[in-house]
């Protein structure tokens, strides 16, 4: 039989999946790419706790299906192995994104938009009904980029609705810094809408993943808030932001 000599280490290091190496301690001892973010001080000890309470009682490894969410990363699975008391490694799924256009005809169709104009005037239709308070942060410098104006208006009715028991919701809408878009070999930036309220309905969010990815948007869901991830195309090369 022939050996094949394989380097497990380069295909960890550069796998999708975050990977984070704990000490008992809790202390984070290795973590791949794809866990830099991840290996924080906060997260790393939340997720050590993670890793402990869904570990098998026994010497070996756990998978276990479970939706998490960090930042704008989601997950819908862990690993936790461990074969001494010393090391205990997690292993995070991600969950796939949303399909990126091949091409720029994908957004035939889509129209110029002032996205904080076309924002502010979904609001105000929402305020009719809504008694709570309400604030909105958003970076008017934004310039103008394509948009399907009447499926992104009801994507916000369909969000609004799910947060029209809150008592305050918060709303901000920036650009996403260091990430973008390639599509036809050139980068777009990409806009973030957040609305974060203190209390929100969960059960329309599968219908909100479908409507947003009509649209070519990421969704991306709290217990607390929801995030859109925007592609800005015709808005310039995001090497400028």
């Amino acid at each position: 039989m022939k050996m094949i000599s394989v380097n497990f280490q380069f295909l960890v290091e550069n796998s999708i999946n975050p990977l984070l190496v704990f000490r008992n301690d809790g202390k984070v001892c290795y973590h791949n790419a794809s866990a830099g973010l991840l290996a924080g001080i906060h997260l790393s000890a939340e997720l050590f706790h993670l890793a402990v309470s869904y570990a098998s009682k026994s010497f070996g490894s756990k998978t276990t299906y479970i939706d998490l969410l960090y930042g704008t990363d989601s997950f819908y699975a862990i690993t936790v192995l461990y074969e001494n008391e010393e090391e205990l490694g997690l292993y995070l799924y991600r969950k796939p994104r949303t399909l990126i256009p091949k091409d720029i005809s994908s957004f035939k169709g889509y129209s110029l938009t002032d996205i904080s104009i076309l924002l502010e005037a979904n609001i105000e239709l929402f305020k009719i009904k809504y008694n709570g308070e309400l604030k909105l942060f958003a970076d008017y410098s934004l310039p103008k980029f394509k948009l399907n104006q009447n499926h992104f208006s009801m994507l916000l009715r369909k969000v609004f609705d799910c947060n029209s028991s809150a008592n305050t919701i918060d709303i901000s809408l920036t650009i996403k810094i260091g990430a973008s878009m390639v599509i036809d070999e050139k980068k777009y930036p990409i806009v973030m809408l957040k609305i974060h309220s203190d209390k929100r309905d969960m059960q329309d969010d599968d219908k909100i993943i479908q409507m947003a990815a009509q649209s070519h948007l990421s969704s991306h869901f709290d217990s607390n808030y929801i995030l859109l991830e925007i592609p800005c195309v015709d808005m310039e090369s995001s090497d400028n932001f």
